[in-house]
């Protein structure tokens, strides 16, 4: 599934040290058929997608697609079962010789965000932190970016990963089983670094800030996108139980707060790109993520606030540099 020995190669060949000693068994524990209930059952639905041509896949429109497949009649229906064998689909969307998956979030808005006020990826080696199944991580590839390794510790994302580009001629992007924290300290090889919708899920926001900040090369660059409260002093606060619905949420920051935290971190030139209140046509259920989604989690009658009575999800994406010195 993962080919482990070939990224570590890579990897030495762009002499970026990135592992600790036992990636390799960890890789191979977190992708075992015991790690997760559904393993054995998205390992065979990746053996439903037939065999084709590997062709180029178009990474800079809103929908990553690989057209002229030429899937015939059975092709499509073993490869549109393998998809949906591998919901929910949250990152998207994708379209595989006209199976378009529509996923949870329509990522390409946020990324539009991004792009148009971030500058130029190409020759870049980025780490994407929290990469889900790697709609953004290809998204940067299609900017430019040289090299693209991608980090989440959730097993299903590196299936719909390996379906997508199944069907692609390979691309310098990556997609490993890991956390943040499982990678080497003080790495300093990165040129760019993203951390999008992860901050919010750490019990220590300082903590992942350091650890950001030891991947990136002096003068290297942070893309930091995260839960905020619009207020204008200065406090975070952690719910009780859930915001939005949403399990393990630990600190929401003022836009002031944050900058603290960045700073104290070893962050300056803070800038603020955006700043977003979610839409429900931003994120939403669809038949390739059928479960509950943001529309359960606001007031029905106030959808400014949450269904707990939180202020309802506003992002702000930051970009910001690490010290020279």
């Amino acid at each position: 599934m993962i080919n482990t020995k070939m990224i570590i190669s890579v990897c030495k060949r762009e002499k970026l040290e990135l592992f600790q000693k036992n990636v390799e068994l960890l890789i191979k524990e977190r992708m075992k058929k015991k790690s997760h209930g559904n393993i054995q059952d998205w390992h065979e639905a990746i053996n439903l997608l037939p065999k084709k041509n590997q062709l180029p896949a178009n990474l800079k429109t809103s929908v990553i697609n690989i057209p002229k497949l030429k899937l015939n009649h059975q092709e499509k229906v073993s490869t549109n079962k393998c998809l949906l064998n591998l919901i929910p689909w949250r990152k998207g969307p994708f379209d595989i010789d006209g199976i378009f998956i529509d996923s949870e979030w329509k990522s390409n808005v946020k990324w539009d965000r991004i792009k148009k006020i971030l500058g130029s990826l190409e020759g870049k080696t980025i780490l994407d932190v929290g990469c889900a199944n790697g709609y953004y991580s290809l998204r940067m590839r299609g900017e430019g970016a040289r090299l693209v390794i991608g980090i989440d510790p959730i097993p299903l994302n590196i299936f719909q990963f390996k379906a997508i580009t199944h069907f692609m001629l390979p691309e310098p992007v990556y997609i490993l089983p890991l956390r943040l924290s499982e990678l080497r300290q003080d790495i300093q090889a990165f040129d760019v670094v993203f951390s999008m919708g992860v901050l919010y899920h750490q019990r220590s926001p300082f903590d992942h800030l350091r650890q950001l900040k030891n991947t990136l090369k002096m003068g290297g660059q942070l893309i930091l996108e995260t839960l905020i409260l619009t207020k204008k002093h200065s406090y975070s606060k952690t719910p009780n139980d859930r915001y939005a619905r949403m399990r393990n949420i630990w600190f929401i920051p003022t836009i002031t707060e944050l900058k603290i935290w960045l700073e104290k971190s070893g962050f300056h030139d803070i800038s603020v790109l955006d700043i977003n209140r979610t839409s429900t046509e931003e994120q939403r259920s669809t038949k390739w993520m059928p479960f509950e989604s943001l529309k359960e989690g606001l007031n029905p009658n106030n959808p400014k606030k949450t269904i707990e009575g939180w202020p309802s999800p506003t992002r702000i994406i930051i970009m910001c540099k690490t010290s020279r010195s």
